[in-house]
């Protein structure tokens, strides 16, 4: 998985948005360098985590949220053992 697929997965984990408390997918872009800001490279890469299960699309795909029963295999990806 590349370098910014985990960081959406872990951005959400850490915030907590996970099911039902999502945050707008703008806001994806804070903690990326300033040439990784391009917001159609952050959106096909959103698309495939949807599409692969890991992440909810909410209010007409403009909101993320972690997918509860693919937390497991997250926290594995991402390197968290809580």
């Amino acid at each position: 998985m590349d370098k910014l697929k985990i960081h959406i997965l872990r951005r959400l984990y850490r915030h907590g948005k996970i099911g039902e408390s999502y945050t707008p997918i703008d806001n994806l872009r804070h903690g990326l360098p300033q040439s990784e800001r391009n917001m159609k490279i952050i959106e096909e890469a959103v698309k495939e985590l949807h599409n692969l299960g890991f992440v909810f699309l909410w209010k007409k795909d403009t909101t993320i949220s972690l997918n509860p029963r693919a937390l497991d295999k997250v926290k594995e990806i991402i390197g968290y053992d809580f």
